[in-house]
């Protein structure tokens, strides 16, 4: 079997903003295994809280070396059996990249979007408000000043999401980073 390098190292950086005196942590994730297929595909997960109160906002920048046969995804939900890991069944939405096109997919609603992209280095800006009650209001979705025609959805942001997980399929550098809650939290996920 032949095996192929894969990014080795996933770095997770998280930042909170405060008003007051700027606090700073950084987490370190244990480098990602070598791929067993030649499939390439690397994962890692992120416990979060989306439920957090405050400006109302929740986004997602993800940038990426598109080609087209790769796959980049993050997906969200719930963590239920408490391993540390989203698993499939638990997860309830997903954006990315794959095989030429900007995607989300909505489990609950079961609906599913995509739109053709453009290879080579992209990025994927998604920024959601959300209302007092954080229901969403309002999509704002681009890959560079390009809008994305994505309808607006409800089941877009579920406060009780605890998980993210990002897959990458194929070769090419990956970064996304999520922003939520009252203090802008941005995770900064770097694959290489």
């Amino acid at each position: 079997m032949v095996q192929y390098p894969i990014m080795k190292s996933v770095i997770v950086s998280l930042l909170m903003l405060v008003y007051l005196p700027a606090r700073a942590a950084r987490v370190d994730v244990p480098s990602l295994p070598e791929a067993a297929y030649a499939d390439t595909e690397a994962v890692t997960n992120i416990a979060f809280d989306a439920g957090v109160a405050g400006n109302n906002v929740f986004a997602l920048s993800l940038a990426l070396d598109a080609s087209p046969s790769n796959n980049v995804e993050v997906a969200f939900g719930c963590d239920a059996d408490g391993n540390g890991t989203l698993e499939d069944s638990e997860a309830a939405f997903a954006i990315g990249w794959d095989c030429g096109e900007w995607f989300f997919r909505d489990v609950a609603a079961d609906v599913a979007d995509s739109c053709d992209g453009s290879c080579g280095r992209a990025s994927l800006d998604w920024r959601l408000k959300l209302d007092a009650a954080l229901t969403p209001r309002d999509l704002r979705a681009f890959v560079g000043t390009s809008p994305l025609p994505f309808p607006l959805m409800d089941t877009m942001y579920d406060p009780a999401w605890n998980m993210a997980r990002v897959t990458s399929r194929g070769f090419g550098n990956v970064e996304a980073s999520l922003r939520f809650g009252a203090f802008a939290i941005p995770i900064a996920i770097r694959i290489r």
